[in-house]
């Protein structure tokens, strides 16, 4: 066992090769003394097995007691903080300098075993006096030191050569590079990196025409291991350089990772015009550098440049870099802090861990196998809402401070807890967890019921972009204040193999429509798309008095009236017992049923088959898609037609409907995805319109006779959706970006005119007026009421808001200054219909 003593150990070059030289701590004893005391410094190298003792290399008595059994010495400890020019000496600092760097190094000779090793670092420096530029100076050149330092550094040389002990000399160039919290910033290359990391100036003196040989802190200290294993190398002096480049050179670097920093030249004073060195020598023996300047800066800057904060309650993280082979694959994951404590975590399929926040740290978990949902909400964030993600095995979820966090497992699962902090501290020190029930019982139960793990279009992974909380069902309205409702996270995620857009959670139809309040025929608008509609089929599916017509989610029979009308064979099926009711009270033949197999194996015994099947914003409904696609094919006839009209997508995003997202809706199109689901049926699409129903929504056209021709509209959708990135994430992630954007606008908004003591109603309680106050975070505290025109909701509440839906007839329009207009969609003819009514009102929109 060797006994090998760093001096200056706590510094720059020391504390790379202490971590170097950690690897070897069980073999060898390894020592650093130091002057300096810095307490993460020591604790790495306890960590590291290297002990540490306090002691001044100018203390003779102390050091000749201590050192004198060592068999390798790396004598690092010198001043580091020195002039550049001559314009900058003084007699004081001078004197410092001569005394730790001359005085010093003769202690360390002095008081050393006589069989020790001693490897010192030198400098490029005591070149400095040359008077013309040479770039390659190799170790038979004779140095020409100016300064002070490198007068020390040159005497300490010869000091070394003159005691007849084993001796290296290694003359560095000019050390560059991050060495965790020891970087010297005022080496030229770390100086200017940290420049380039705040968007600064850099400042070349001499215009930056001066050489600098250049060298990596770590390839200095594996140079030092190297020389020190080398029992054959004896007395000898090596120069440590990897490049040579001018200072205007190093700035260009920097310019190239950052282009926001300017450079400036100056006539500021410059010792020399530099020059280089030579590591032939040593890299004949078999040293190779591992690093260099343009990856250095580059390392520095992105640790050491403003970085964004996490906004978001969680971030997902993949595994990157990876390396696979037939053994099997590494996957890597970066941290941008350390780690003090790794927890193994084992859970069963429906446990529930969490429920909880950490005031500093930030969490990090790694699912190795399982899978879980994870529920977050930011608590320094007024009005923040309830969001929830799936988690896979493979992927790093991120959460920082202040964000309760909850985990409920969709299956036995193990985790990695990666925490820098504390762990069952009695008094619950500052970074450890602190309770918060984010999820009770009921949540979790039916979030592991109803939660859905993969697309339900193409059986695809699917990436969470948009959350808009804990939301009840927005067509089911309370019949009394402060009645309770289920609440189920109201999240949209992007399938990347289809482009479909989906729900996490399916709520159970039964809950939704067993005692529906949406009805389609209030609207006049709505009436007349259907009236025009009807006609179009007639004529151009030629369709008769003997022609049958299904229609899918019927409603109050809002499309069956204008073809029955025009003497076509019309069915219903609406799942809503109480709305199909209102149809078949109308003569409106409605079956009060979910359209399934049981249904269609009816309609065809008693109907035959049909010739046309539609669905008019309903074929997003439904959770079983392929079950319906298959029922449609069976209820058909061999050259029937599937027509549906969805929400688009598109406009969904680009005009920032978002409230148009509820539970109802379980999936939101476009083409791309239209097209993939329908690619193994027996049904073609071959035709595809936009409508400007529900805020723009597309009409598609399927037909089971394969032979139909393609329209053009189809090739124009699809060209517009890819030049618009329907297919790609990051259309997503805007587009979430953008709702929070309108959410903190529009309560502002709604702030300022309660400020002024203006008084607000609404007008218009449709499913996308739940959507929009909940998320918003808007009740009864800033308006009590709201009008509309369906009866069948008057006197009702709004759920969790306990805003009373009431009728125009019941309050006194002179009351209120703001008609806030929640149908939006209809905001032109409800204004057109009311301003009489409003005279000394303002109809305003939330967005």
């Amino acid at each position: 066992m060797k006994k090998i003593l760093i001096t200056g150990g706590l510094g720059y070059i020391g504390t790379e090769l202490a971590k170097i030289l950690s690897g070897y701590s069980r073999q060898h004893k390894i020592t650093v003394i130091d002057k300096a005391f810095y307490s993460s410094r020591i604790k790495n190298l306890k960590n590291w097995g290297i002990d540490y003792k306090q002691l001044d290399i100018l203390n003779k008595s102390e050091l000749k007691k201590f050192i004198y059994d060592f068999d390798i010495i790396y004598h690092l400890a010198g001043i580091t903080e020195v002039p550049r020019v001559s314009s900058e000496s003084n007699n004081s600092a001078n004197k410092e300098i001569n005394e730790v760097g001359v005085l010093g190094t003769k202690n360390i000779i002095n008081f050393s075993n006589p069989n020790c090793k001693i490897i010192f670092p030198s400098t490029h420096v005591v070149f400095e006096g040359l008077t013309s530029v040479k770039k390659s100076i190799d170790e038979n050149d004779i140095p020409q030191p100016v300064l002070e330092y490198s007068k020390t550094k040159y005497q300490s040389e010869i000091d070394l050569m003159e005691s007849g002990k084993n001796y290296i000399i290694l003359r560095l160039g000019s050390v560059y590079g991050k060495s965790d919290d020891s970087t010297r910033l005022n080496i030229m290359p770390n100086l200017f990196a940290k420049i380039t990391a705040i968007d600064g100036e850099l400042s070349l003196f001499g215009g930056g025409k001066q050489l600098k040989s250049l060298v990596n802190v770590v390839d200095v200290a594996r140079a030092m291991q190297f020389v020190g294993d080398n029992e054959k190398v004896e007395k000898e002096i090596f120069h440590i350089s990897n490049e040579t480049f001018t200072v205007k050179q190093v700035a260009d670097i920097c310019k190239r990772v950052n282009n926001n920093i300017t450079i400036k030249l100056t006539d500021d004073e410059i010792p020399n015009l530099g020059y280089g060195l030579s590591s032939k020598k040593i890299k004949n023996m078999g040293f190779k550098y591992l690093y260099n300047l343009p990856n250095s800066i580059s390392e520095m800057y992105e640790d050491w440049k403003n970085k964004p904060i996490q906004l978001q309650n969680e971030v997902i993280i993949k595994g990157k870099d990876n390396y696979e082979d037939r053994r099997g694959i590494i996957s890597n994951y970066y941290f941008d802090e350390p780690i003090n404590m790794i927890g193994a975590v084992e859970s069963i399929k429906g446990s529930i861990r969490g429920n909880h926040f950490h005031p500093i740290q930030t969490q990090k978990c790694l699912l190795i196998s399982g899978s879980y949902i994870s529920v977050s909400k930011d608590l320094n964030k007024d009005n923040a809402i309830t969001e929830t993600r799936l988690i896979n095995s493979g992927e790093l979820s991120v959460i920082p401070p202040n964000v309760a966090h909850t985990m409920i497992f969709l299956e036995d699962s193990v985790l990695l807890n990666l925490v820098t902090g504390e762990r069952e501290h009695k008094n619950f020190g500052i970074t450890h967890t602190i309770p918060y029930e984010l999820v009770d019982d009921n949540l979790s139960q039916n979030l592991i019921d109803n939660y859905k793990t993969s697309c339900r279009v193409c059986g695809g992974g699917f990436v969470h972009y948009l959350s808009l909380g804990l939301s009840p069902l927005a067509n089911n309205l309370n019949s009394k204040k402060n009645e309770s409702n289920d609440l189920y996270p109201l999240d949209l995620n992007f399938c990347q193999q289809c482009s479909n857009s989906q729900l996490s959670v399916v709520v159970p139809p039964e809950k939704m429509f067993n005692n529906y309040l949406y009805l389609s025929s209030t609207s006049q608008q709505f009436q007349k798309h259907f009236i025009d509609f009807s006609k179009e089929i007639k004529t151009k599916l030629n369709l008769k008095n003997d022609s049958l017509v299904v229609d899918i989610g019927s409603n109050d029979g809002i499309f069956l009236k204008p073809i029955k009308e025009l003497g076509i064979n019309a069915i219903g099926v609406e799942p809503a017992k109480n709305v199909a009711k209102i149809a078949n009270s109308k003569n409106l033949t409605t079956l009060p049923e979910f359209f399934d197999n049981k249904t269609v194996n009816k309609i065809k015994k008693k109907y035959g088959k049909a010739d046309v099947v539609t669905a008019f914003n309903v074929f997003a409904h439904n959770d079983r898609l392929r079950e319906i696609l298959d029922n449609i094919e069976e209820l058909l006839s061999d050259s029937g037609e599937f027509i549906f009209e969805v929400q688009y997508i598109l406009r969904t995003i680009e005009d920032l409907t978002f409230d148009n997202v509820y539970h109802e809706h379980v999936n939101y199109w476009c083409v791309l995805s239209v097209l993939k689901f329908f690619e193994n049926s027996e049904l073609k699409v071959y035709k595809v319109k936009e409508v400007d129903t529900h805020g723009g929504s597309l009409r598609i056209y399927a037909s089971k006779d394969k032979k139909k021709r393609l329209h053009k509209s189809v090739g124009e959708f699809i060209e517009i959706e890819k030049r618009k990135k329907l297919d790609k994430v990051e259309t997503y992630y805007k587009f979430a970006k953008d709702v929070e954007q309108i959410k903190v606008y529009s309560l502002n908004k709604i702030n300022k005119i309660l400020s002024e003591e203006k008084n607000i109603i609404g007008y218009g309680a449709p499913a996308k007026a739940t959507t929009v106050l909940n998320y918003f975070g808007i009740s009864d505290k800033h308006f009590k009421y709201v009008l509309d025109d369906s009866e069948i909701k008057h006197n009702k509440f709004i759920p969790e808001t306990n805003i009373q839906i009431k009728s125009k007839d019941s309050i006194n329009v002179n009351n209120y200054e703001y008609i806030l207009v929640l149908a939006w969609n209809f905001f032109d003819s409800i204004v057109k219909s009311n301003k009489s009514n409003f005279k000394n009102s303002k109809f305003i929109k939330l967005k």
